[in-house]
């Protein structure tokens, strides 16, 4: 296991593809001008929403309000959830509602909650949530659900109640790692916490077959020919590449046990990050974290940052 000292200075070389910028703005351009189309009811405190995907899939979302955007607009958390998890309940976000923030709690397709997908897959996400249409960029699983969130981001913008210019993202893992690159890839995301996040250094987490790793490594076993092409596509969505994009304050925890995200793994992305971060480390912690404890932590850094 690499040391802390060994972690702080690790310099990882990107993976970028020439085009990557360019992809990017694009796939922006197309979240910003095609119709949300958000259904549902938009005047209660608890609302159950659906807006659409780039492809039309209805994405359910939660929009929880606290009681003060009565008064005035409020911070919001957007919340990415754990791998073959769901948006939640309402009742999971009272913390964050207690401390004066909105929530928007999106589905991830076909995983854990009720949406599907009007983009048809091969596989069924058990070797891995990386590999469904890894071959094909514009119709990837990854494609698809970055994109959904990134539209929850142009969705929070866009809703009266809330100050657009208090966006945060937050997620677990695979929300972590998508935390990151939300962040990174719109300016409107003004505060980010991400833990034990994935989609970062991949080609190391495919090499030691860590977490998602695994099932990227299986599907090169299966598909050689395609090699190629994969690591293309996996590049636009590693946080290697995208880190020193983020503008924003970044909190960051990892712990030091974790086999599903490496902790150097997490540190070849957070040590490209530019703006203010800071990482919290749990020694004896694995993929589960620093549980309860960290969210106490994540509220103060809300808080402290203008968000509560």
């Amino acid at each position: 296991m690499p040391t802390m000292t060994e972690l702080e200075k690790l310099v990882v070389p990107q993976t970028k593809r020439p085009d990557f910028d360019a992809f990017w703005a694009e796939t922006i351009r197309r979240c910003e001008t095609i119709p949300l189309n958000v259904k549902g009811d938009t005047k209660t405190e608890v609302r159950d929403l659906t807006f659409e995907g780039l492809d039309g899939t209805p994405i359910h979302a939660w929009l929880l309000l606290p009681p003060e955007a009565k008064e005035r607009k409020v911070p919001v958390l957007i919340h990415c959830h754990g791998a073959n998890r769901s948006r939640g309940k309402p009742e999971n976000f009272s913390a964050w509602l207690a401390a004066g923030c909105a929530v928007i709690s999106p589905d991830f397709r076909l995983q854990g909650g009720t949406t599907g997908s009007n983009t048809q897959f091969d596989g069924d996400g058990k070797s891995g949530w990386w590999t469904p249409n890894l071959n094909d960029l514009m119709n990837s699983y990854l494609f698809c659900v970055w994109t959904d969130f990134l539209r929850a981001v142009r969705l929070a913008r866009e809703t009266p109640e809330i100050d657009s210019k208090r966006i945060a993202v937050s997620g677990h893992s695979q929300g972590g790692g998508l935390a990151l690159g939300l962040a990174a890839l719109d300016r409107s995301v003004a505060l980010c916490m991400a833990d034990v996040p994935s989609s970062c250094w991949m080609e190391q987490r495919i090499a030691t077959r860590s977490g998602g790793g695994a099932g990227i490594a299986d599907y090169l076993l299966a598909f050689p020919e395609r090699a190629e092409t994969v690591r293309r596509n996996i590049s636009y969505f590693d946080n290697i590449n995208l880190a020193p994009q983020i503008t924003c304050p970044v909190l960051v925890s990892i712990g030091m046990q974790d086999t599903v995200s490496p902790p150097e793994c997490t540190f070849a992305a957070y040590n490209k990050i530019r703006s203010p971060k800071e990482i919290v480390v749990y020694p004896q912690a694995g993929h589960e974290g620093g549980g309860k404890i960290h969210l106490e932590r994540k509220l103060a850094f809300l808080t402290a940052n203008g968000h509560g």
